[in-house]
């Protein structure tokens, strides 16, 4: 039995036992950082020179990022390290920089404010440039993905994109999902005179993916390569049964922070070498990848 089958049948059992409170921090997926050596980058010194006094001085950047989404970012075998495609972005990055580089998991709906309150210097959590989030943000593309649909075991429902209309879609709390998708879906069923999407919004991906095969929700909508790795490695238990709206995503950069211009350089420094691919191709999203370091490609 695969290690995300055993974690989704043990929230399966968790919600049955004691319930919805049960599963909000779930224990995350186990699976070991796959087999593949990535060419170490070289610093970029057109990047390096410039970086502001205060990241040279310390040697580091924090960057934060959410850690319930294999294969993006989720807990390593020891439960502590955080692995996968955005972890070894930045360690990428850092290389480019010159800089040591520390990763901090937390929820997702909580990092926009804590690099507002500097906890952390950038975010490289699959987040969605919008015109809402550049009012407090710089971004700069990293990586492409969809919006998936997913649903339970054989789609009991029939369910498809425009058969949303009056079910209940579990979404991530702060997602563009639970913020524009879901609403922009819902309208529509307004509009042509049927029920609204009922969004059930939960504090991470897994428990979005458990409520969906416990049958709390009909649905399931999130990034497309979390959804298509839980289908993977659940045994058939998750079914993504479409894709649509693939675009960009960007690392989150506060706007004052002296920040955006290294690290476009460093991140273009990395898509022009042989580890960019390497990177997206360890974790099973080599079409993922982006041509060019672009900035506040927003996605509204």
């Amino acid at each position: 039995m695969g290690t995300m089958r055993r974690w989704l049948l043990a929230g399966l059992l968790a919600i049955t036992m004691v319930g919805v409170g049960a599963c909000a921090n779930p224990t995350q997926v186990g699976d070991a950082e796959p087999p593949g050596v990535l060419t170490p980058l070289t610093p970029d010194t057109a990047a390096i020179a410039q970086l502001p006094a205060a990241v040279v001085a310390k040697k580091e950047l924090v960057v934060a990022m959410d850690v319930s989404s294999p294969p993006n970012h989720f807990s390593g075998p020891d439960g502590v390290s955080v692995i996968g495609l955005d972890p070894d972005i930045a360690k990428a990055l850092g290389q480019a920089l010159g800089v040591r580089v520390k990763i901090v998991g937390i929820g997702f709906d909580s990092i926009i404010p804590g690099l507002a309150a500097g906890k952390y210097d950038l975010a490289i959590a699959q987040m969605s440039p919008t015109v809402k989030r550049e009012k407090v943000l710089d971004f700069v593309d990293y990586f492409s993905s969809g919006t998936a649909l997913a649903v339970r075991k054989g789609n009991p429902l029939g369910m498809r994109l425009d058969t949303m209309c009056g079910h209940t879609i579990a979404v991530l709390k702060g997602s563009f999902q639970e913020s524009t998708r879901v609403p922009e879906y819902s309208a529509a069923c307004v509009k042509a005179g049927k029920k609204p999407i009922q969004p059930m919004v939960l504090p991470d991906q897994q428990a979005t993916i458990l409520a969906g095969i416990a049958g709390r929700a009909d649905g399931v909508m999130q990034d497309s390569p979390v959804l298509e790795y839980a289908q993977k490695k659940s045994d058939g238990q998750v079914q993504v049964i479409a894709v649509a709206h693939t675009s960009s995503v960007g690392i989150g950069i506060p706007k004052t922070s002296g920040l955006l211009q290294p690290v476009r350089l460093a991140m273009q420094h990395l898509i022009d070498s042989p580890t960019y691919k390497q990177i997206l191709t360890r974790w099973g999203v080599a079409n993922g990848g982006v041509p060019s370091a672009a900035v506040n490609h927003n996605s509204d």
